[in-house]
Formats: C-alpha cells, sequence, structure tokens
C-alpha cells in the first residue's frame, strides 16, 4: 500500500512528465574516501563510459560516518550509491550490478538497484554547489542568476564551505538550501541541478524537511 504523500497530492495533477530519476544501489565494503567525488566519478565511468556525455547525469555524495582513524567514511549497510539519470538510461545502469570500484580506500563492491522517483518539496538541499569561485557574496550571485535564467525565484541559504580536490586543482563551493520553491519549481531544480561538476556530486538537490539544519551539514 502506497502511503499518503502531501506533497504527490499537491502535484499529481500536474502536466509534468519526468525525465530524470534517481537509482540507488547498495554497497559491500569497508570505506571511501571523505573527498570522493573525482575518484567515484572515474571509477564509475570505467562501467558507464556514458555517463561523462549524458546531459544532467549527475552522482550523489556518498554519505557515510567519519571513520575516527583517517580521512574516510565508513561504509555500511545504511550507505548507498545514488546516480540522478535520465530515465532513458535508468535501464543501462543496470551494468553497476556487480561490479567493483576502488574511489581510494579499498575495494567496493556494487550491489542491488532500487529506482526512486524525485519528490516535490518546497525546501531542497543540496550538500555542495560549485559555482567557480570561493567568495561567498559572488557564490550566491552566481546562484541566484542561474535560478532566474530557470525562471525561479526563491530564499538561499549559504551553509558550510566546501572544498574537493581534482586533477585540475581544488574546486570550491558550499552547501545550500533552496526554500519557497513551488512544487513544480522543485522538480524543475531537482532535474536541471545547480553550478559545475554534476558528475563529482555538485548542484544536486534533494527534499529537505527544515531550513534549521542547513549549518549543520
Amino acid at each position: 500500500m502506497r502511503m499518503y504523500s502531501p506533497e504527490w497530492e499537491a502535484i499529481k495533477d500536474f502536466d509534468f512528465t519526468p525525465r530524470m530519476a534517481d537509482v540507488q544501489f547498495d554497497l559491500e565494503g569497508l570505506e571511501i574516501p571523505a573527498d570522493h567525488g573525482c575518484a567515484l566519478f572515474r571509477e564509475l565511468l570505467r562501467h558507464l563510459p556514458w555517463l561523462a556525455d549524458t546531459p544532467g547525469a549527475g552522482v550523489h555524495p556518498v554519505h557515510g560516518a567519519p571513520s575516527g582513524r583517517n580521512a574516510n567514511l565508513v561504509i555500511n549497510r545504511r550507505v548507498k550509491l545514488v546516480l540522478r539519470l535520465p530515465v532513458d538510461r535508468l535501464e543501462a545502469a543496470q551494468a553497476l550490478v556487480g561490479c567493483q570500484i576502488d574511489p581510494g580506500a579499498g575495494p567496493i563492491r556494487i550491489g542491488a538497484l532500487k529506482p526512486r522517483q524525485m519528490t516535490p518539496f518546497q525546501t531542497l538541499y543540496s550538500h555542495f554547489v560549485a559555482m567557480g569561485t570561493d567568495d561567498e557574496a559572488e557564490f550566491l550571485d552566481r546562484a541566484r542568476a542561474e535560478l532566474a535564467a530557470m525562471d525561479i525565484r526563491c530564499g538561499l541559504i549559504c551553509g558550510k564551505k566546501r572544498q574537493m580536490a581534482t586533477p585540475e586543482g581544488t574546486v570550491w563551493g558550499y552547501s545550500l538550501m533552496l526554500h519557497d520553491v513551488t512544487l513544480l519549481q522543485s522538480l524543475k531544480i531537482q532535474e536541471e541541478g545547480l553550478g559545475l561538476h554534476r558528475g563529482y556530486g555538485c548542484g544536486i538537490f534533494i527534499p529537505h524537511k527544515s531550513i534549521k539544519e542547513v549549518v549543520a551539514h
């Protein structure tokens, strides 16, 4: 039985055909580097080379508890790999099941997958948005301009400053919360993302139930 969702009840009669969806994979391994965005993407490209040329495709940051011993995150049964993909690529993503990757902290086996629809919430959160600057004021100006180009005007709350190592140099950005977004705009933002480096886990938004927690992330 499907549970009641006020978000889906509010949008069920809207004329919206989703182009993107998330696909979630189980992981079997010990640890993954906390700064894993670039290395993880490169490992995934060995098995899904089309990821690099697929507009809108992204790799969610992997969230795990700090190991406390090094700069790694611990992988347990709750830690998942999630890709945001065009709906016509979901079947092709099956090729990842059973593959082994190593983003830098030992081998990880990719397990069973499960597709997930995106949910339209009025508050969205991204762990790391990269706008090509480490200056907070300029970051927010660029984010507002990109949203305006999508005909979206909403509240922005800039959170923790982030950095990511890549072979091309350090990528800087911030966590970002968007609030007072209409439900259709929410789905549009989730499908489009914001800023640079979607493959590295940047600019990918997920629903968030409160604006109070952004500083803690």
